[in-house]
């Protein structure tokens, strides 16, 4: 699979089978004034800020109206403290919230090793604006030893003006 990345006009074109859109992040195809933001993601490749140009970016001075976190496959881990904490940060990796959509109170190992448990987030940037910059999804366990488990997290934002 290769990528060619056109910075002039941000947009960018691939070749070959495309294994790795989710973890990239989608909007969803949406008239209304409510957009949805998916990623899908694995225990072993995190969505992370600034790796590739090809994040999907929720926009600047935009407004979280919702953060759910899916479990599809359970996490689990070699430890019972691996929590999950899903923010956002800049395409620089600059921090604007690391867990200001889903924190870890609230995947907590207990929710995250549920197959097909749905989450809220209630982070301190759900119903709040994120600021002046452009967010990138980060999602980020609290220990580093995660064995199994795949996710979806939809985002619900309005784009401010």
């Amino acid at each position: 699979m290769t990528f060619e990345i056109d910075a002039k006009r941000g947009v960018a074109n691939h070749y070959g089978v495309r294994t790795t859109n989710g973890k990239f992040g989608a909007q969803q195809n949406s008239s209304t004034i409510v957009k949805s933001a998916i990623w899908d993601f694995s225990y072993d490749d995190l969505p992370a800020a600034g790796t590739n140009g090809l994040q999907l970016v929720i926009p600047a001075n935009a407004t979280i109206v919702s953060a759910t976190l899916y479990v599809d496959v359970a996490f689990t881990s070699t430890s019972t403290t691996t929590d999950l904490a899903i923010g956002l940060a800049t395409s620089a990796g600059a921090e604007i919230d690391l867990d200001g959509l889903v924190t870890a109170a609230n995947a907590t190992q207990t929710t995250i090793a549920v197959d097909n448990s749905v989450i809220t987030g209630s982070g301190a940037l759900v119903g709040k604006g994120i600021g002046a910059t452009a967010g990138e999804l980060v999602v980020t366990p609290t220990a580093s030893d995660l064995l199994t488990g795949k996710g979806r997290i939809v985002v619900q934002y309005v784009y401010n003006k």
